[in-house]
């Protein structure tokens, strides 16, 4: 489970649902946990793998007819 830092802050959206919830302290104590939940869950940042650039870009098996219009694969 993820813990919310010091510098956290709720969305305003979440904290305009919860005061105009109706139901227990104990019903909005659960439904404010899960939007923290649901915030820092949002928040993190998959990391893809590194590119390698020294790969050629683009289309490298295609030749441009002599008009430049259009290119055929080789």
């Amino acid at each position: 489970m993820l813990k919310p830092g010091k510098t956290f802050k709720l969305s305003k959206t979440s904290k305009r649902m919860i005061a105009m919830m109706k139901g227990t302290d104990g019903d909005r104590n659960h439904f404010k946990r899960m939007m923290i939940d649901a915030q820092l869950c949002s928040e993190i940042v998959v990391k893809s793998a590194p590119r390698d650039n020294k790969r050629p870009q683009g289309t490298a098996s295609y030749v441009t007819n002599d008009t430049g219009t259009a290119s055929t694969q080789v």
